[in-house]
């Protein structure tokens, strides 16, 4: 997945209150996203009509009516509430009544993923509209996303692109499930999750990427993913994460190099990065951990 496929502004189809900055968007690796605060009421067509779009009320209420020529759709929506508009499926018009509302909205284009089985699969099985559905799991994903990005995007190309095929994932699988297809049940063999725990370690300061870990093992991304996890029982992003808190504690504990420094041999964006990953996993600072260890 390139970098050149996020937006310089943030996806905003009715133009509301921006919650991310288009420096903050430019970082971004993932598919394209916005962050906004809607206004109490709006009303218009939108703009990305041509293209699929995945919208999350974050919070607050709404009253949503959706008009297609003479036919006209009205629904109470609260926190959760999720929309999927493909092209031709989006409302001429739209009317949004609001309280407290933040929005998440996402521009899904599977082409940009560069992932001919992903591809494949939504070409026999496109994605359809649905004006209201509910799904925890995708939700916590474009919730991670608009927080990656309003951060600063510390965790770099590699979780922007694990987040945004665990979006694409899950809503092929939504439009699979009509056509009851065979779940993905395979593992990686001994083999290929070795040439993957290789690479890892070899370029474990470097920028990864999905589609790096996939060649090594020879998959597609998409199928390198499912296989991936059914192996591990965690995503890539976890498991180059964990290496790369084990390497930095091994160092961090075994010596007195700067922190700054064990910090970008180990992969993390900054120091910052890194003790922010450090409370998270371990419950304490690098130098927490190191000062406790000469005790």
């Amino acid at each position: 997945m390139a970098r050149s496929m996020a937006r310089e502004a943030p996806v905003n189809p009715l133009q509301e209150r921006n919650l991310l900055s288009a420096q903050a968007v430019s970082r971004w690796a993932g598919l394209p996203i916005g962050w906004v605060q809607a206004v109490p009421e709006v009303a218009g067509s939108c703009e990305t009509a041509g293209q699929t779009l995945l919208a999350l009320l974050e919070c607050g209420q709404a009253q949503a009516e959706f008009h297609y020529g003479a036919r006209s759709f009205g629904f109470d929506l609260g926190a959760g509430a999720m929309g999927l508009f493909t092209p031709g499926g989006h409302a001429d018009v739209s009317r949004w009544r609001c309280q407290g509302v933040r929005r998440i909205m996402l521009q899904f284009d599977h082409a940009g993923l560069a992932d001919p089985v992903l591809s494949d699969q939504l070409a026999r099985m496109p994605l359809r509209p649905e004006l209201e559905f509910h799904d925890d799991g995708l939700a916590s994903v474009l919730r991670a996303m608009v927080r990656e990005v309003a951060e600063g995007c510390p965790s770099g190309t590699l979780f922007a692109e694990s987040l945004s095929l665990g979006v694409a994932m899950r809503l092929q699988e939504r439009a699979a499930r009509r056509h009851a297809p065979a779940r993905e049940r395979g593992r990686l063999s001994l083999a290929q999750a070795r040439r993957v725990e290789d690479l890892v370690r070899v370029r474990l300061a470097q920028a990864l990427t999905i589609g790096d870990l996939a060649q090594a093992a020879g998959f597609s991304r998409t199928q390198f993913v499912r296989l991936f996890k059914n192996t591990f029982a965690c995503t890539p992003y976890q498991y180059v994460l964990d290496m790369r808190l084990q390497r930095a504690r091994t160092l961090v504990m075994g010596g007195d190099a700067p922190l700054a420094g064990i910090a970008d041999e180990t992969g993390f964006s900054s120091q910052s990065h890194m003790t922010t990953a450090f409370l998270r996993a371990f419950g304490a600072t690098p130098g927490e951990l190191r000062r406790a260890g000469r005790c």
